[in-house]
């Protein structure tokens, strides 16, 4: 489908894909819940075809769907900062988050986090939205990280990172060599009763699968790619911690590193399928500079 922002409205325009549906099956397909439909049909804020209709009115190819989907006013303190922005539309910004930065405060007061910085990004760019992350990354680990512009949508991104729609590839740099060039781990994570900040394997703990694929060695140290299929809490860590082979810099599951200041681990491409026009989504992103020079 067809789409452009305008205003505080998303304007959609059905295709093929969605036609047939009534109106109320579609905002079920964007996993709106009872509350959001009922609001909008409250407050009649959309229309179709420049007129208000009843939900259960059957779309066809070609309407024009507007429907209020954007809120309005920044909610975390703007901070001036160099952001880097890899992706960007009227639903969604991507940004590669840097090392020694957490992504939002305990208390929106505070500062220093990503989330200010991309509160000064958006007012920098006009845009009056309020900062909704996706997903989190560690303190250390650098790389990709997904902010949700259009409120109406998010309720989509959280049910395609849920339900492992959204395929996550890290590139993580490791002590030794894997026992083979690509693997999979599969095995529980559950809280460390030892150590309330740390995870470990437990019977008791939660499914956890990891795959792994060497990419290149230099003297004992191996860059691998990660993929996760689940989303537990230091997983990568914890099962490369497993394999006795952890993340050079990881002070929590190994050891202080002489060749990085800090754990070696970028969030580095995220796949998906656009949730309106349907096109294939690949947004990558290099891997930093601390990581590159240990294989220069």
């Amino acid at each position: 489908m067809h789409y452009h922002k305008e205003k505080n409205h998303l304007v959609i325009e059905i295709d093929e894909r969605i036609q047939g549906m009534t109106l109320l099956e579609f905002f079920h397909y964007l996993h709106l819940s009872k509350k959001t439909i009922h609001l909008l049909r409250q407050n009649k804020d959309y229309t179709l075809n420049n007129t208000y209709v009843d939900y259960q009115t059957i779309l066809k190819d070609k309407d024009i769907l507007s429907i209020k989907a954007y809120e309005q006013g920044r909610d975390f303190i703007e901070e001036e900062s160099s952001l880097d922005i890899i992706y960007e539309d009227d639903l969604l910004c991507v940004v590669n988050k840097p090392s020694n930065l957490i992504i939002h405060p305990d208390d929106k007061s505070k500062m220093n986090t990503l989330c200010n910085y991309v509160s000064y990004y958006y007012q920098q760019t006009h845009q009056d939205l309020p900062i909704r992350y996706l997903h989190r990354l560690d303190r250390d680990t650098t790389g990709l990280v997904m902010f949700c512009k259009c409120a109406l949508l998010q309720p989509y991104f959280d049910y395609m990172i849920a339900s492992k729609k959204i395929k996550k590839t890290y590139l993580a740099i490791i002590q030794g060599h894997l026992p083979k060039r690509e693997m999979t781990i599969d095995l529980p994570i559950g809280q460390d009763r030892h150590s309330k900040n740390k995870m470990c394997i437990s019977k008791t703990g939660k499914d956890a699968l990891t795959h792994f694929k060497e990419i290149k060695t230099k003297g004992n140290y191996t860059l691998i790619k990660c993929q996760i299929e689940t989303g537990r809490k230091h997983q990568i860590r914890v099962h490369l911690n497993h394999l006795h082979h952890p993340i050079i810099g990881d002070t929590l599951y190994g050891k202080t590193s002489s060749m990085i200041k800090r754990m070696a681990l970028h969030a580095y491409c995220l796949e998906f399928i656009h949730p309106l026009n349907n096109q294939p989504i690949i947004i990558e992103c290099p891997l930093p500079f601390d990581m590159e020079k240990i294989f220069k």
